[in-house]
């Protein structure tokens, strides 16, 4: 009888102690899976910011960009040609023409000018030209400036204008880097 609950006790050990090998094989499992992870986000972030062309492909690159020459340079000037002059507007903070309430608008606008000659002639009529952009803003009503096509028209017009104050091909898009309404 003695001899039963020794066995009995030892099974029980026996089976405590499979029971706790059971609980640590998820655990270890955990760990194991988390350090790998890890390491592939690590080797993935080593990865990408620090692999981009070696100096011996940046050196093939400058010695190509040599060999081109003339073309090179052309190519640089049409890139050049292409960005006009950029010409940044005070804010313009401006009551909308709404009979309902009282909204208004704030809108930072910057011009592409076609270039530093025309950048000149718009240092000179800047009053008129900011008068003219007053006028419009403060005729729209909510309803014109609140939609992306309401934007898109007031762009257009505010080209037009600029257009007629300017003269023709001298500016070349609008830019509108803060439009907010209230």
């Amino acid at each position: 009888m003695a001899d039963d609950k020794d066995k009995k006790k030892k099974d029980e050990k026996g089976e405590g102690e499979e029971g706790g090998e059971k609980k640590k094989k998820p655990l270890l499992l955990f760990i194991i899976i988390g350090v790998v992870f890890l390491l592939l986000a690590g080797g993935g972030a080593y990865f990408f910011l620090f692999s981009g062309p070696s100096d011996e492909e940046l050196a093939q690159e400058i010695e190509a960009e040599g060999q081109k020459g003339e073309e090179g340079k052309a190519k640089k000037k049409k890139e050049e040609i292409s960005l006009g002059v950029m010409y940044e507007l005070d804010p313009f903070i401006v009551n909308l023409a709404d009979p309902k309430a009282r909204h208004y608008v704030k809108a930072t606008i910057t011009l592409e000018l076609e270039d530093d000659d025309v950048k000149e002639k718009t240092d000179k009529l800047l009053p008129k030209i900011r008068n003219d952009i007053i006028l419009l803003l403060s005729s729209q009503t909510l309803e014109d400036v609140i939609t992306m096509e309401g934007k898109i028209r007031l762009r257009d017009e505010i080209i037009a204008r600029l257009t007629m104050i300017l003269g023709k091909n001298s500016i070349r898009n609008i830019y509108f880097a803060q439009f907010v309404v209230q």
